[in-house]
């Protein structure tokens, strides 16, 4: 259900608990609200399908379960925004409904088991006005349990409310709801989405867009029409298992991603990759990429000689996408909710949880044109011989739809796997960091390690890898315990009460980049390079930065970010790839903690985590 309720009836206080009965989500959700027509680019690495190929005389079957009694998933081939949605600095309570549950779709052609909200893939638009307060009740009809994390809010008093499983909450229990309840920042607008955020569980189809409207955005009116291109969606994963030398045969299996990080941990990796420990964290390469929530054939009518908003999302677990559409220009007004200087573009890069707007102006010669987004296969460990990395739709305004003919952009960007140049990324709303009061350096790399159940490829920053404490999580703990720095050995977390200026620097000793995202906080980046960070030698930028809360750190590489420590709670920083962060590439900051003990925190957020069982997810 998606409805928007009155602030009257939906915005006091008192209702707070109601909205949170841990009674069986057993209803379906409602009609849903239609809305204006937005584009959707589905690419890689949102559900997962594998082929297993199995040595001679070898099986090992994942067990794929029963589907015949789920329901068939609904694609949001187009999302429709309420044309009578009005941006007012006047604020209201908006209210939705979530119901997470299985049910079968072939978003590639191959049919399996995906994840999904309300039965949509990908799931629900929600659309808001700075300031408003957002109330969206989850449902957990899954056998696991389950969270929604906002990603890009800064929830400023309310880190509970974050979705961070092990972090600001335990999973949902299965069968139980949880009301997620916040209010927008009122200097907060741009492109934002939602996503789960319990182990791999978004890469099988638990996300959508969450859109900000703000009369107070510098971009707020240079353009006449806006549109939403989502990259993200269903992977087919290739690989390979090599057992005495023998010739091997191909089976494909449909499998949730949950089995596939099973290989991905494992001693022998994806493809047998990882025998002798020669290379760990190679990630299952994708098979497939989707447009609209289809493998190809989507096609956008628009109308001529119009200026039309374009705001990309990659939703993706692993793939970073080149987006153009052929002999049109794009002009680059947004990243990550930060209004841009304009500056005109033939291609844009995206990774994994990063958001650009840019605008497009339909002044061509009418008729039909490609649009592409094309997966950086170069990025990948692994290669997939099958992957067809050039994804496309299709942009016709002034005539009839025909097949397009038309040609890429002659000219090759000039870096892959990394953002636009920071030269590019300039704010509207200028603003230079405060200085420096504090440094932190982290070390991150990949490593084979023994544990108590064998030997497993495990991801590290410094000398951490982190795993979830999903009955007991570290703000819970926090708010227990007090101040305290000490936590248990897989948790590494920098703690501060006073407010800081910090200096976070990251060093890559990976060889591919890596999308790192920093819960609650807008951060600048300062700088980045080859090899380590030299202090005194490496470079800082101070005036005007890029603000964003999704970086890129280039393989074998650093990056430099500032950010201020007064946001009060326990935040994530940790890499977007879903393998990487499900193997451990996760750090976190507890900020203010003094402040943490006077959270209004809602009963059910402590009495989920005593009703844990068997139905936790896989970390």
């Amino acid at each position: 259900m998606s409805t928007v309720v009155s602030p009257s009836k939906e915005g006091s206080s008192s209702d707070h608990e109601d909205l949170a009965l841990t009674r069986p989500a057993l209803h379906p959700p409602g009609k849903v609200v239609r809305r204006r027509k937005l584009f959707i680019i589905t690419g890689i690495a949102g559900a997962v399908v594998v082929v297993l190929a199995l040595a001679l005389g070898l099986g090992l079957g994942l067990g794929l379960k029963k589907t015949s009694n789920l329901s068939y998933v609904t694609t949001n081939s187009s999302f429709l925004l309420d044309q009578n949605f009005v941006v007012t600095n006047t604020t209201t309570t908006r209210y939705y409904e979530f119901i997470i549950s299985e049910a079968v779709g072939s978003p590639d052609g191959v049919e399996r088991t995906m994840l999904v909200v309300n039965n949509q893939f990908p799931g629900p638009l929600i659309e808001v006005n700075s300031g408003d307060e957002l109330v969206v009740n989850v449902f957990n009809q899954l056998p696991n349990g389950t969270t929604i994390h906002w990603h890009g809010q800064l929830q400023n008093g309310t880190n509970y409310m974050d979705g961070t499983n092990g972090i600001t909450q335990c999973p949902i229990p299965p069968g139980m709801n949880f009301t997620y309840r916040f209010t927008i920042n009122p200097n907060q607008y741009g492109t934002f989405w939602y996503h789960a955020h319990a182990s791999t569980q978004y890469t099988d189809g638990i996300y959508g867009p969450l859109i900000i409207h703000s009369l107070s955005e510098p971009i707020y009116g240079q353009y006449d029409r806006e549109a939403l291109v989502i990259l993200s969606g269903f992977v087919s994963v290739f690989f390979f298992v090599c057992v005495l030398r023998a010739t091997l045969f191909l089976d494909w299996y449909d499998v949730m991603s949950s089995g596939l990080l099973t290989q991905y941990l494992s001693s022998a990796g994806i493809d047998g990759s990882n025998y002798g420990g020669v290379n760990p964290g190679a990630e299952p390469p994708p098979d497939s990429g989707l447009i609209n929530g289809k493998m190809n054939g989507s096609s956008f009518d628009l109308q001529p000689n119009l200026r039309y908003r374009l705001r990309l999302i990659n939703m993706g677990s692993l793939t970073e996408f080149m987006f153009s559409v052929d002999s049109h220009v794009l002009s680059v007004v947004e990243a990550d909710g930060t209004s841009l200087v304009p500056v005109d573009v033939h291609r844009v890069p995206i990774h994994v949880a990063q958001r650009y707007s840019v605008i497009l102006t339909t002044n061509q010669t009418a008729g039909s044109y490609n649009v592409r987004a094309e997966m950086q296969a170069t990025c990948y460990k692994l290669s997939n011989p099958n992957l067809n990395t050039m994804v496309l739709a299709t942009m016709t305004y002034g005539a009839s739809p025909t097949t397009p003919n038309t040609q890429d952009w002659s000219d090759a960007f000039p870096s892959l796997c990394l953002d636009l140049n920071s030269t590019m990324i300039v704010p509207q709303i200028a603003m230079n960091p405060p200085n420096s009061t504090d440094t932190v350096q982290i070390f991150m790399s990949f490593q084979q390690t023994t544990q108590s159940g064998g030997t497993q490829t495990l991801a590290f920053m410094n000398s951490t890898s982190w795993q979830a404490e999903s009955t007991n999580p570290t703000l819970l703990q926090m708010s227990k315990l007090g101040i305290q720095t000490t936590f248990d050995s897989s948790q590494l977390v920098i703690t501060n009460d006073n407010i800081t200026v910090v200096d976070l620097i990251l060093n890559n000793y990976d060889d591919a980049s890596h999308p790192f995202h920093l819960h609650g906080h807008v951060f600048w980046i300062l700088g980045e390079g080859d090899g380590d960070y030299q202090s005194g030698v490496s470079q800082f930028n101070t005036t005007n930065p890029p603000r964003r809360d999704t970086l890129t750190l280039p393989g074998y590489g650093w990056i430099a970010i500032r950010f201020i420590t007064d946001n009060p709670g326990l935040w994530a920083f940790h890499c977007h790839i879903g393998w990487h962060m499900a193997a451990g590439l996760l750090m976190q900051f507890a900020s203010l903690p003094s402040q943490i003990q006077q959270f209004e925190m809602p009963s059910y957020l402590s009495d989920q985590c005593t009703q844990q069982s068997g139905g936790l997810v896989a970390n």
